[in-house]
This record gives C-alpha cells, sequence and structure tokens, in this order.
C-alpha cells in the first residue's frame, strides 16, 4: 500500500533526488545545517572585526615606533635606534600576518555566503575548514585571544561537515591535508597583506647609514 503521509511522500521524493539537489534543499531548508551556517558566519564575522582593531591599533603603535626610530636617528642615538627599529621589524611582520588572517577569512565567509545559493558544501567546506584551522595556528602566535573564537569558527565548520556527512552519506572530509585550494586561499591573502603594507607604510629607516654619517671621513 502507499504511503500517501508528508513524511512518507517527502522520504520517496529525497531518495530520487541527486547529492547537488538535495544540499541545496538542506541549505534552503530551515533545518539545521542553515543554522549551522549562521552561526559560523556570525563567528567569523565578529572574528574579522575583531582582528580589525586589533591591526588598527598596531598600526598606531608602528607609527610611534617608526617616529622614535627617526628621532634616534636624528640624534645619532645608534643602540636606541637599533632597538627601536628591530622592535619595528617584528610589528610589522605581526602586523602582516594579522592582515592576512583577516583577508583569509574574509575569503573563507565569501565562500561560505556562496552556499546558500548554489549549495555547493562539499566542494567548499573541504578547502577553507583547512584554511581556518592554519589561520588558527599562526594567529594565536601573536594573538592568543584569537584562540576561542577560531576554535568557534572550527567547530562550526566541522558541525557543517557532520551534516553533509547526514544528509549525503559522504564522510572521511579532511580538515588536516592543506589542499591547493586552501593554499591558494592564503597565498593570496598574503601577497594581498604584502602589498597593502608596501603602499601604505614607509620603508624602514636605514639604522645604519646613520653610522656611516657620523664616521670622520675628513683626511
Amino acid at each position: 500500500m502507499a504511503d500517501n503521509s508528508f513524511t512518507g511522500k517527502w522520504q520517496t521524493d529525497r531518495s530520487k533526488e541527486t547529492f547537488s539537489t538535495r544540499i541545496k534543499n538542506a541549505v534552503n531548508e530551515p533545518s539545521d545545517l542553515r543554522k549551522k551556517l549562521n552561526d559560523t558566519d556570525r563567528a567569523l564575522t565578529s572574528q574579522i572585526v575583531k582582528l580589525d582593531k586589533s591591526i588598527a591599533k598596531m598600526e598606531e603603535k608602528e607609527k610611534k615606533l617608526f617616529t622614535r626610530t627617526s628621532t634616534a636617528m636624528q640624534k645619532h642615538d645608534t643602540v636606541s635606534a637599533n632597538a627601536y627599529a628591530s622592535e619595528l621589524t617584528e610589528l610589522r611582520k605581526a602586523i602582516k600576518l594579522v592582515n592576512g588572517a583577516k583577508l583569509s577569512l574574509e575569503s573563507v565567509q565569501g565562500r561560505l555566503k556562496t552556499i546558500t545559493d548554489i549549495g555547493d558544501l562539499a566542494t567548499v567546506l573541504a578547502p577553507v575548514g583547512q584554511v581556518v584551522r592554519t589561520v588558527r595556528t599562526t594567529l594565536i602566535a601573536v594573538m592568543p585571544s584569537a584562540n576561542e573564537t577560531m576554535g568557534e569558527i572550527n567547530s562550526g565548520l566541522e558541525g557543517l561537515m557532520q551534516e553533509i556527512g547526514s544528509i549525503s552519506g559522504i564522510t572521511g572530509f579532511n580538515f588536516d591535508t592543506t589542499s591547493e585550494e586552501a593554499e591558494k586561499i592564503l597565498a593570496e591573502a598574503s601577497v594581498v597583506a604584502e602589498t597593502k603594507m608596501a603602499s601604505t607604510l614607509p620603508d624602514l629607516p636605514d639604522v645604519n647609514s646613520s653610522d656611516q654619517s657620523t664616521t670622520d671621513t675628513s683626511i
């Protein structure tokens, strides 16, 4: 006897759907999958805002250090100039790293937003999960406070993977091995961060030239 109930009809229809159709329908339903997508998006937004604020503070500190380095050079205080220049170099490395992390997360967020339109979850989630893991590892080295939110984002992506597995029957998604797509996202973010720094931050003062300018060259 045919099952004319809503549940029976839904199950029968679902069995005939292709994988991509099932994923797209799941995304478009008010399901746990949609909730996980929204929660992950909010966590990404929160972390990106925090990184923006941190970058602003770091850049303000960078300006002060640059001024101190230049002033010390003008006073021929090479000891202080070298100390400031070393600190400035390390700070700029940190700024580049945090900028790269922020750009990577923005790229991840953009890809996740696309998912809600095309339902291309299985293709997108593996590389973005790898990107988040890499960003988390590198970011907490200079910003330990980022660990909690990055952990929340990572957990959200793992939850999405589990949800996909329950819908499609596909398992074995791997966040541990960095894919070509993940490497591309990270590399592009690094290049943009480097370009941005080169266009906005002045060259480091040449402390050694200060030593040379004070050398007695008289005959």
